[in-house]
Order: structure tokens, then C-alpha cells, then sequence
């Protein structure tokens, strides 16, 4: 029995090329499967950075608001801090207590409204008497780049 070389050859070269194309074919389907995957991670990733941005730019613009008594020797002070990162323009503090207490506090008009750098305070004396209520709420209003007109009311105990 003669082995026909010609023939032995063109079928395995066609078995060879059957598994080439069947490995090519899985090839391409998994390579699709796996860049569908990368693809809808990339565009979390891109979501998530510019959500922090976003973020960023706003902390960036907001400014925020801290008040506080204090005391030294004989004085008091009402203290208004801006611990922000953006500048906290055209600041007014009502200060809701009744009318009687409203004149304890001296420099308020001389002060309010002003502007608060990002880190800087504002101090309003304060004259103090025993029937001065020991806990009180003041209200701020300001604008920064992120809102204008903001509102924070903050009780203040002392």
C-alpha cells in the first residue's frame, strides 16, 4: 500500500487550518467579551473621576461657616470663622434673641456685612449680664462662588 503524500498533506493542512480558524474565531469572541468588559470600566472609572471633580470644584467654591463664644479676662466675644475654602462674601449675622438682650452685643453694625477670607474670623463683643440667656441661635447669610445667598442658623451656648 502506497501513502499518497499529496493527500496527506492537504488534509492535515486542512486540519491545521480548521484549528487555526476555530482558535481565531475563539480568539476574537473572547478578545470582544473581554474589551466590552474593559470598555464599561473605563467609563466608570471616567464617572467616578469626574464626579470628583466635581466635588473638588465644589468644595473649592463653598465657604462654611463657624460661630462660637469666648472669653478673655472681662471680655466676651461672639466669633464668626469661615472654614471654607472660598472666600464667604457679603456675611450678615442676625443674632434671634429677644429684643431686651439684642443691644449686648456692640459692633455689629460696624462689622456686618463683611467679608471672610477662607481661615479668617470676625469678633463681635459681647457685654454679658446674669440674666443673658446662656444658650441663643444666630443665623448667617452669605454668598461664595458655589450659592449666593446661603443660610445657617447656629445655636451658640455659653
Amino acid at each position: 500500500m502506497q501513502i499518497n503524500w499529496e493527500l496527506t498533506i492537504a488534509g492535515l493542512s486542512a486540519i491545521f487550518s480548521a484549528i487555526s480558524i476555530g482558535f481565531a474565531m475563539y480568539s476574537f469572541f473572547s478578545f470582544r467579551s473581554l474589551n466590552r468588559k474593559v470598555i464599561e470600566q473605563q467609563i466608570k472609572i471616567n464617572d467616578l473621576i469626574l464626579n470628583k471633580e466635581v466635588e473638588h470644584i465644589k468644595e473649592n467654591n463653598r465657604a462654611e461657616l463657624r460661630a462660637y463664644m469666648t472669653s478673655s479676662s472681662k471680655s466676651h466675644y461672639l466669633v464668626v470663622t469661615n472654614t471654607g475654602k472660598a472666600t464667604a462674601e457679603n456675611v450678615n449675622l442676625d443674632i434671634l434673641v429677644d429684643k431686651k438682650f439684642q443691644n449686648y452685643f456692640c459692633n455689629i453694625d460696624e462689622i456686618f456685612p463683611m467679608n471672610l477670607n477662607s481661615g479668617h474670623s470676625g469678633k463681635i463683643i459681647c457685654s454679658r449680664s446674669y440674666d443673658f440667656p446662656s444658650k441663643f441661635t444666630i443665623k448667617l447669610t452669605w454668598d461664595d462662588q458655589f450659592k449666593k445667598n446661603n443660610v445657617q442658623n447656629i445655636d451658640i451656648v455659653s
